[in-house]
């Protein structure tokens, strides 16, 4: 009886071993298709830059048509903390949207009454070192990017914004992909902007 018990825990053991070698195996091939170098790679890196330059054309409207409508846009606030106690972003957020009010933002920039952007915002985004892996869902991809965004207004001098951008990435019925997801993890704990009135 000992042996028989003894060689049913060894089998068991054995496929607990076939079945985590499979699943660090395919995370690992599903890891590879997203490398640097890769076609996807390529494809999510032009989606980026081709985004960026939308923002900095103020073509508004094309932009969120990048968007999914379930997708939600947030800057949490961020505040200067000792290391131990974390990297200081909170749940209070300079802004916390979805597509709707994205939207209603777009919208209000098209009309002569954003008084926040008349005249309108000069800005360049600037992307870089940009990381892709598989994400929880099918069909989409967590993408990790940093930014550099400069913006002049007016007669004003250069505001900048820098920091990470969190993406969730996700392929969509006609091949393309959308935005599903944006955390904007900024650098500093006190922005020199004089309002929030552009995109990240």
């Amino acid at each position: 009886m000992a042996e028989a018990d003894d060689n049913a825990t060894q089998r068991n053991q054995q496929s607990g071993d076939t079945v985590t070698a499979a699943s660090s195996m395919h995370e690992s091939l599903a890891a590879s298709i997203c490398a640097h170098g890769t076609p996807l790679y390529g494809e999510i890196v032009s989606f980026l830059y081709r985004e960026a330059e939308l923002l900095d054309d103020c073509q508004f409207s094309s932009w969120l048509a990048l968007f999914t409508e379930d997708t939600h846009y947030v800057m949490p606030v961020r505040t200067t903390q000792f290391r131990a106690t974390g990297d200081g972003f909170h749940d209070v957020a300079f802004f916390d949207e979805n597509f709707v009010s994205l939207r209603t933002r777009v919208k209000r920039l098209e009309t002569n009454f954003a008084w926040a952007e008349t005249p309108p915002s000069r800005t360049r985004h600037f992307i870089s070192n940009v990381l892709v892996e598989p994400a929880n869902k099918k069909d989409e991809f967590a993408v990790r990017s940093n930014f550099m965004v400069t913006r002049t207004r007016s007669d004003q001098g250069y505001q900048l914004f820098t920091g990470q951008r969190q993406d969730i990435l996700r392929r969509v019925e006609d091949g393309t992909f959308k935005i599903a997801g944006r955390r904007i993890l900024i650098d500093q704990t006190t922005l020199s902007g004089s309002n929030l009135s552009v995109f990240f």
